[in-house]
């Protein structure tokens, strides 16, 4: 059962004694007001998960969309299956997070019966446990204060590509440069475009690792945390490492943060952790490790 549960299941069972306790009158000043504490922060963890789950279902319907588009355009073959598979890859964990989430609400109200107390008010006609469920719609948990988010070297990264690529002849030269270009002035979408161009039409070239960065890059600074995920993911595949590899994982787990995916950023940070802990992204990724812990 997910942390977050487990504490919402121990902390009803403590609501319940305190209640008992204030029914028969054997109760203090002190554990009346550590039940309506208890009350309320159980309150706030359930809308909590309840947001989770919102946000977790949303992300299953993109990434559903993003599946039946590849699907309609005959996403087969090289980078296409990596896709497919690292969208289903994913699919599969948020249903799971999903599912044990909602386990995890249903089992909360059948804990037994909350009698009233003084300054803990009651939903009419739903009993017990049920009416503190209830009376979550109307009570948002505290606002988690905002981690600073590390400061993406991509466009130090860029300013070296394109110097390097002043004299360059390798294959698909031409479209790199062109993209390049585009994210310096902040066009993501034609920079997108031609580096995807680069990977369709030279896909044994060097420069496709760089341009998936860069791609991967664009995508996360238009908003579009899910495809970005997506290419990070297929960058650290392609060369788990190289001179990208950190970086995209960093990017990656961030990404996740901005979808309020807190597991799969743990997951990434972890791994880029136990990768690459000697390189300058390790520090970055432990500070944003101690925020999630302590989340």
């Amino acid at each position: 059962m997910p942390r977050s549960q487990t504490l919402i299941l121990r902390m009803m069972v403590g609501a319940l004694a305190l209640a008992a306790l204030a029914v028969a009158g054997c109760s203090s000043e002190s554990d009346i007001q550590q039940l309506n504490q208890n009350q309320f922060t159980l309150r706030g963890m359930i809308a909590n998960d309840r947001q989770q789950i919102d946000a977790l279902e949303q992300q299953v319907r993109a990434l559903k969309d993003q599946v039946t588009e590849l699907s309609h355009n005959g996403g087969g073959g090289g980078g296409g299956d990596r896709q497919l598979a690292s969208i289903n890859d994913r699919l599969n964990k948020i249903e799971a997070q999903v599912s044990g989430l909602q386990a995890g609400m249903s089992a909360a109200p059948a804990v037994g019966a909350v009698p009233a107390v003084p300054g803990v008010p009651a939903a009419p006609g739903v009993p017990g446990a049920a009416a503190v469920a209830s009376a979550t719609s109307s009570i948002s948990p505290p606002p988690a204060a905002p981690a600073a988010e590390p400061q993406p070297t991509w466009p130090q990264d860029l300013d070296q590509e394109i110097a390097a690529a002043a004299d360059s002849k390798e294959s698909g030269i031409k479209s790199y440069r062109a993209g390049l270009e585009a994210m310096k002035a902040g066009k993501y979408p034609v920079a997108i475009a031609r580096f995807t161009e680069l990977t369709h039409h030279y896909p044994k070239s060097p420069l496709v690792t760089p341009a998936e960065y860069f791609t991967a890059n664009a995508l996360y600074e238009s908003g579009k945390y899910d495809q970005a995920i997506l290419q990070f993911n297929d960058v650290v595949m392609r060369d788990p490492k190289g001179k990208y590899a950190s970086q995209a994982l960093l990017r990656e787990a961030q990404s996740f943060m901005k979808l309020n995916d807190k597991i799969d950023a743990r997951l990434t940070l972890q791994k880029l952790l136990a990768d690459h802990g000697d390189s300058p992204e390790a520090t970055a990724a432990n500070a944003m490790m101690k925020t999630l812990v302590a989340d």
